[in-house]
């Protein structure tokens, strides 16, 4: 019992980082790759919007990585996989 408790856990937790509603290659084959300009607010309400900056492919990431600068305080920057703009439970196209 105490083993599939902690794999029960270990599975929340794991799905939990990697975004729950990411399924893998065939969801970021299906949602465009963002583009310079593009904005996404996260889901929280009353949440900052952040804007691409550039999109860039490195050999450590399996996914491309983009830049966002925050709207109105573009001394504000954050990095972020593709993946995690794909989860629609942190994100949201704008």
């Amino acid at each position: 019992m105490t083993q599939s408790f902690a794999a029960s856990m270990w599975h929340r937790m794991t799905g939990s980082l990697s975004g729950a509603n990411f399924n893998g290659p065939q969801d970021l084959m299906a949602t465009e790759t963002p583009s310079v300009g593009d904005r996404y607010a996260q889901s929280t309400s009353g949440a900052p919007v952040w804007v691409v900056e550039n999109v860039m492919e490195v050999t450590s990431s399996r996914y491309p990585l983009v830049r966002l600068s925050r709207e109105n305080h573009p001394d504000l920057m954050k990095i972020v996989s593709v993946s995690a703009l794909s989860d629609t439970e942190e994100f949201v196209r704008t």
